[in-house]
């Protein structure tokens, strides 16, 4: 387990019960946060078609994510870096862990965010 998500798994009950609506457990939010970091970082990298309009597209869902967790009275923007940063060590270190989300279930997580 990573500090952030040692962090996260030792919020208090009230903190955790605010991640519910959207995105239903601490560990999902996790996993959600990861994915979006993942997706931001491969878009970079491959520049599919209109790839300019998918990172705008997903650096505004992660500035509402942060938003969203600062409304929860956490400090979005070092949470969702920290969970970035999870990511970057295991994109450096070939590491790809498996999660236990669909693409179905991340888009619909997803979608919710953008509409928060």
């Amino acid at each position: 387990m990573t500090k952030i998500q040692e962090t996260l798994a030792a919020l208090p009950e009230d903190k955790k019960i605010q991640f519910i609506p959207v995105f239903g457990d601490i560990d999902t939010f996790y996993t959600v946060v990861y994915l979006i970091a993942r997706n931001e970082h491969i878009t970079d990298i491959e520049k599919p078609e209109r790839y300019e309009d998918r990172l705008q597209m997903i650096r505004q869902i992660r500035a509402k994510v942060k938003c969203l967790v600062n409304s929860f009275g956490l400090d979005g923007e070092n949470i969702v870096a920290d969970i970035a940063s999870d990511y970057f060590e295991d994109y450096v270190n070939y590491k790809e862990p498996e999660f236990i989300i669909t693409n179905d279930e991340f888009i619909a997580i997803v979608r919710k965010i953008s509409k928060a």
